[in-house]
This record gives structure tokens, C-alpha cells and sequence, in this order.
């Protein structure tokens, strides 16, 4: 079996994610909301990168803390993008449990290194950032010319396509 992509190989072009021709405001609050699923489907692994990086920037004034987040991440990556399971001393150790390991020695971490604001702050940034964009960028690649997709479809006479009795 092939690995699942990771987020920075199955991210779309920076380029095409920070075109600026294609920023415009929504003309309705359906507008919005449609562009916004549309966006979070298509630039999900740009989102969760930037959202990254702003983590990574709230803790520039804690060098240990951010080494020990880079060690944790990168150990996240490693062991969720495996296909093959771990096998420790020739005993097999499902995913879950390294998922539940690694979820705990996060949670020790940051109660450790008391670096609950930075996250705080990181999730809400990053949140705008990302609704943001998402809502401001007009999709390219709509499959469907309305969010509802054929409920709205216009028809000439307005009480619609009716038999006569």
C-alpha cells in the first residue's frame, strides 16, 4: 500500500492559493458559505500549512518549547504517514495506540512548557486567516453553477411545470 500524501505534497500552488485577481467580497451570505466549503475541499493542505507556521511563529520567543514541538510534529508525521504498522521486539503496535502516545506526550508538553496562550492565540489566528481567505477567494473550478445544485434550477413560468387536470 502507498502512504497517504502528506499536507506539503498534495498542497495546491502558492501561487494559485495567493492570486490576488481572484479575491473578490461575496455578493450573498450563501455566496460566502459556498465558497467557503469550496475552499476548505480544495486548499485543505495549504490551510493546515499556514496554520502551521503561524503555531510555529507563536513560539519563536520559546526556543525549547518549539524545538520539542518540531520533535513531536515531525514524529507525527513519521508515524501516521507509515503504511506498514511499527513492530517493536517482534510485537506489532497498532496505530492507534502511537496516535494515543503521541497525543499524551503532547498534552505533557504543553503543560510543561506552559505554552497554553501560544496555542490559544495560534488557533485563532490562524482560524481568521483561514475563513479569511476561504470566503474572499472565488472558486475557479465550480463543479455546480449554485451551492444547491439543481433545488434552485430556473424555469420560465413561475409556478413551474405543472399538468393540466
Amino acid at each position: 500500500m502507498s502512504s497517504p500524501p502528506l499536507a506539503a505534497s498534495a498542497a495546491r500552488p502558492w501561487r494559485q492559493f495567493f492570486d490576488l485577481a481572484s479575491l473578490s467580497l461575496p455578493i450573498s451570505l450563501s455566496e460566502a458559505s459556498f465558497r467557503l466549503t469550496q475552499n476548505l475541499r480544495y486548499f485543505y493542505p495549504n490551510y493546515a500549512l499556514l496554520s502551521i507556521l503561524v503555531f510555529i511563529l507563536t513560539l519563536l520567543p520559546h526556543p525549547l518549547s518549539l524545538i520539542i514541538f518540531l520533535c513531536i510534529f515531525t514524529a507525527y508525521i513519521y508515524f501516521l504517514s507509515r503504511s506498514e504498522p511499527l513492530t517493536v521486539f517482534d510485537h506489532t503496535i497498532d496505530q492507534k495506540i502511537i496516535l494515543g502516545v503521541l497525543v499524551v506526550l503532547t498534552l505533557v508538553v504543553v503543560l510543561w512548557t506552559k505554552v497554553w496562550w501560544n496555542i490559544f492565540i495560534s488557533l485563532i489566528v490562524g482560524a481568521v486567516i483561514v475563513l479569511f481567505h476561504a470566503v474572499l477567494r472565488a472558486p475557479e473550478e465550480v463543479e455546480e453553477d449554485s451551492p444547491y445544485g439543481s433545488l434552485l434550477n430556473v424555469v420560465d413560468d413561475p409556478r413551474g411545470d405543472y399538468a393540466s387536470v
